[in-house]
């Protein structure tokens, strides 16, 4: 049995007055066993002071956790607004369809303007040949 313990609060016995961490005397004269087991439980077992600096590590971690996941939360927002406006891309894939039977309209037509241009150029040369005949 341990003649003292620390605790993670200010205790104090009698006149007496132990600052967090200081040694406290558990005994006759001092704090009895389950008055310091309950101080344990409610204020948590004592710690050394070096893993302060891992406490406010894992604070801040938890912290920038929380941002993020506030973050992924409003990202998953937006996306599911931008998601609705296409209604399921039922929409989106029909005006797929539409775009590519339109580009393949137009191919054909400028397929087709660029055999009449080469037509014409042929009908305009025949056109001048038979002019100089004439003229001959």
């Amino acid at each position: 049995m341990a003649t003292t313990r620390k605790f993670n609060t200010t205790v104090k016995i009698g006149g007496k007055t132990y600052a967090p961490g200081e040694d406290v005397p558990v005994s006759k004269n001092g704090l009895s066993e389950a008055d310091a087991d309950n101080l344990e439980s409610v204020f948590g077992k004592w710690r050394k002071e070096a893993d302060t600096a891992v406490d406010k590590r894992i604070t801040a971690l938890t912290e920038e956790r929380d941002a993020l996941a506030d973050r992924v939360a409003a990202l998953t927002k937006e996306r599911d607004a931008l998601a609705a406006k296409t209604d399921g891309g039922e929409d989106l894939a029909e005006l797929t369809e539409k775009l590519e039977a339109v580009t393949e309209e137009r191919d054909q037509l400028s397929e087709d303007n660029a055999t009449l241009a080469d037509e014409l150029k042929k009908l305009q040369a025949a056109a001048d040949d038979d002019t100089a005949k004439d003229k001959t």
